[in-house]
């Protein structure tokens, strides 16, 4: 499949709680051969949104479903997680509670991210994230 914006939008969505066109073109203009490493911060829903998903769930359970195919595919492609947990607490800045999860991935080339989110499979599980995440950031590195 070839990776276009509008190919990824009418997969994975666009706007609120997904990237915005900016954003996906921002994706796809990267050198594809350098390393990338993403980092998410996530706040669960207490309840998976059903509109989503048809199953009642948690947000926690939905979460759990999903990273039951999104840590092997990850790895599938080559990637890995350099972290994935639970916050215990903050150290410094103001308290905060808005991201209790944070995942940091880790792909050898920016294409191999984009493998991950062309795979069928991935793309099937994802819907159990979207329906888990209240709220999220992620951002894109590119290590020094």
């Amino acid at each position: 499949m070839k990776n276009t914006i509008d190919n990824l939008i009418n997969i994975y969505g666009e706007g609120s709680n997904y990237p915005s066109r900016s954003q996906w073109s921002k994706l796809l203009e990267g050198d594809m051969e350098r390393p990338l490493t993403v980092v998410n911060f996530f706040k669960l829903r207490s309840q998976a949104d059903t509109t989503i998903i048809a199953d009642e769930l948690t947000g926690q359970q939905a979460f759990e479903k999903y990273a039951e195919t999104s840590v092997p595919k990850v790895a599938e492609v080559g990637g890995h997680f350099v972290l994935r947990g639970m916050v215990e607490g903050q150290f410094v800045g103001n308290a905060s509670d808005d991201w209790p999860i944070i995942a940091i991935g880790h792909y050898p080339k920016r294409k191999d991210f984009l493998a991950l989110i062309n795979d069928s499979d991935y793309q099937k599980a994802f819907k159990y994230r979207q329906a888990a995440i209240e709220k999220q950031e992620v951002y894109f590195v590119d290590a020094m």
